[in-house]
């Protein structure tokens, strides 16, 4: 079983990996658009009309809700762990699996609900106003497929704590202490 975890995991780290490297093509995207916009503006006082909308819109929700899962599954989050710095490994584990667990069907019904509006505005055919006649369900498509990598993250990691604590072997590394140097996680962590 801990095999077919492992499986998974690796997975969802591609998945994640893909993501995320489209949300760094969005972000040199928005750079650029940026760099043209201000050199329009103050050089040939022509700013691009649509920019403000395609960075607010598109390029800045692309960039959050594509990268979202690998900052979960990197520990690149802000976390607070007060406590976890004077409680036991399993107590940690605890602490996690419940964590992930309580979230899972909070950001799946979230994806289920943001779906059911992009598959609305679809039928709809509506677009947003800035001139560029893109459809406005390529905004809302963000928010289930964010959404959900964020749920299915989160229930592999209740599977891995859970597993990690009532096995005793290390399905799922615990995320690393405030203060403690380890940037990547336990070392204790099994290799996908």
């Amino acid at each position: 079983m801990n095999r077919t975890y492992q499986h998974l995991r690796r997975w969802m780290q591609y998945v994640d990996t893909a993501a995320a490297y489209i949300a760094c093509l969005l972000l040199f995207s928005l750079m650029l658009v940026v760099m043209a916009d201000v050199s329009l503006r103050y050089l040939f006082n022509a700013p691009l009309l649509w920019s403000y909308e395609v960075i607010s819109v598109f390029l800045l929700p692309g960039l959050f809700f594509l990268s979202v899962s690998h900052a979960l599954g990197t520990h690149a989050h802000v976390s607070v762990d007060i406590l976890q710095n004077y409680v036991s490994d399993s107590s940690r584990y605890v602490f996690e699996a419940i964590t992930s667990a309580v979230a899972t069907p909070v950001f799946a019904f979230i994806a289920w609900v943001a779906l059911q509006q992009t598959l609305e505005q679809f039928a709809a055919g509506t677009f947003h106003s800035s001139g560029l006649e893109l459809p406005s369900w390529l905004t809302t498509a963000l928010l289930p497929l964010g959404f959900g990598l964020l749920a299915l993250r989160c229930l592999l990691n209740t599977v891995g704590y859970a597993m990690s604590l009532v096995s005793g072997e290390h399905w799922l590394a615990l995320p690393p202490l405030s203060g403690s140097g380890d940037d990547h996680g336990n070392a204790q962590e099994a290799k996908p």
